[in-house]
């Protein structure tokens, strides 16, 4: 205020409003100090750090979307006041699904928001170990984030046995001669749901930062926030791991040993629920001498289906090591589904193979078809074997059979609908798409300096069989969420010696 002197005071006013019975204010008690000598007060800074920045839409969108956070998109606004972005923050938090999801979230969003440098988020597990999620650290601050790991640590560990966020707002980051380099400000949130602890979130500013009421207010509601995200998020994460888990155990540990014979299988569980899919692979050593190859998939994601998937790996190992021909099994094991107390079908594929002629007799039960890979000349085309409807939609179903022959050096693709599915392609276009990409893989042209290439795989050769897998299976693993298991099996049959 201006002194009648001319010169400029500067006053502070402390006080509260008193309110009548009737809820309106009635008058206003408090003091008026004359703070000009006293210099600047510690409390509250002349130009307050802002808490919330102006966001430009496109470009935060843009960086959720390189990060993988695809449910992120279109969520951002212009506006930079805090209920908005307590707002956009919740809603991108609740469409986060896992705990990577939550640290997305928090990057591509609260941290450049609340205009942090560099985000820690500490999550604790109930075995009490802790996970810690490093986010948005620049390269070069890589190294001073070893040096302040046992501070930051500690400031965890207070705030969450304190249960109170603390803002530090003077750390000093001493460098290699010992002397302190630059200083550092500190926003620790303890993150609990009732009475349950979920973990720690640090935020690190560079500078000096004092942080005035409404940015404690700011950091402690996005604590809550992200308290029940986390907690959400990890029980997902658990339950997914336990329904992974148990499709797992039903699987093959192992592979048996095909004499005369090389493969390979990969199996991808859905990462789009918690719940289990069945999704089966088998190799079987028959009496007779031949070998048994099964693809299988359970409708649905549920216990029942992997429980389902179970009962009939077990019951088609049966059959055929009875000696029944592969029409004869499906049409037994599909009798077997029908007479279940379940509404759930299933599709599968079993063929037998001879060792010593290479000679193919396969069924089919509402499957993909498999996919014949002549390695030597590198062509692909599916083995188209007529089949029947999938097993347990009609118990007197037949399943007719048809034969082949797998060359030396060739190899056979089985593999569960998963690998080629895409939401909203036909069928008949995805499968044509995968014959491709195999056909890709083995007739990529060499690398040269300007155009790096991956090389092309041969497979008939033993040790690039486990590459073309890995070419088959690269597009699925970039698709976040997968929506369905993957199954498949790949079985080379090797040349004879010279």
């Amino acid at each position: 205020m201006n002194h009648p002197d001319g010169s400029v005071r500067r006053i502070e006013e402390r006080g509260q409003v008193v309110f009548g019975e009737d809820g309106r204010p009635e008058r206003f008690i408090g003091l008026l100090l004359d703070r000009t000598g006293e210099g600047p007060d510690p409390a509250h800074l002349g130009h307050p750090t802002d808490a919330v920045r102006p966001l430009d839409p496109a470009a935060a969108n843009a960086a959720a979307a390189k990060s993988g956070s695809t449910a992120l998109s279109g969520l951002l606004s212009s506006r930079s006041d805090d209920s908005s972005f307590v707002l956009i923050l919740t809603r991108a938090l609740s469409r986060a699904t896992t705990v990577a999801d939550v640290l997305r979230v928090m990057t591509d969003i609260a941290r450049p928001s609340l205009g942090a440098e560099n985000l820690l988020i500490d999550v604790i597990y109930e075995d009490d170990s802790a996970w810690i999620g490093a986010a948005a650290y620049a390269e070069h601050l890589r190294e001073e984030l070893n040096g302040l790991r046992d501070q930051a640590a500690e400031a965890m560990r207070t705030a969450v046995a304190e249960s109170r966020p603390l803002f530090v707002e003077d750390v000093a980051v001493y460098g290699p001669d010992g002397e302190v380099a630059e200083t550092r400000s500190w926003a620790v949130l303890p993150l609990a749901i009732s009475d349950q602890w979920v973990g720690a979130c640090l935020f690190s500013f560079g500078g000096s930062r004092v942080f005035d009421d409404e940015q404690r207010a700011l950091f402690t509601a996005v604590a809550g926030i992200l308290a029940q995200a986390l907690a959400r998020a990890k029980l997902y994460d658990t339950e997914h791991q336990r329904a992974t888990q148990l499709q797992r155990a039903m699987l093959p540990r192992r592979l048996p040993e095909l004499a005369g014979f090389d493969s390979v299988v990969r199996y991808l569980p859905s990462t789009a629920g918690m719940l289990a899919g069945g999704d089966w692979y088998d190799q079987l050593e028959l009496p007779d001498g031949s070998i048994g190859l099964v693809i299988g998939d359970v409708q649905g994601h549920s216990a029942e289906a992997s429980a389902v998937m179970g009962q009939l790996r077990i019951a088609l190992r049966a059959y055929a090591a009875e000696g029944h021909a592969p029409s004869e099994v499906l049409a037994r094991t599909g009798r077997l589904l029908a007479g279940l107390d379940t509404d759930l079908f299933a599709t599968c594929c079993y063929l037998q193979l001879r060792p010593d002629t290479g000679e193919l007799v396969a069924a089919r039960a509402g499957h993909p078809q498999p996919v014949m890979i002549n390695c030597l000349q590198r062509r692909v085309s599916e083995f188209t074997v007529p089949g029947g409807p999938p097993l347990g939609v009609d118990p007197d179903a037949t399943y007719p059979w048809t034969r082949t022959v797998l060359g030396s050096g060739d190899a056979l693709l089985l593999y569960t609908d998963g690998l080629v599915e895409t939401r909203g392609e036909d069928i008949d276009l995805s499968v044509r798409s995968m014959l491709g990409r195999i056909e890709d893989c083995l007739t990529a042209p060499p690398s040269t300096p300007s155009q790096p290439s991956t090389p092309s795989i041969d497979c008939s050769d033993a040790d690039r069989l486990d590459q073309l897998a890995d070419c088959l299976v690269q597009p699925v693993l970039e698709v976040a969420p997968r929506q369905d298991d993957v199954a498949l099996m790949l079985v080379r049959r090797l040349a004879p010696a010279a």
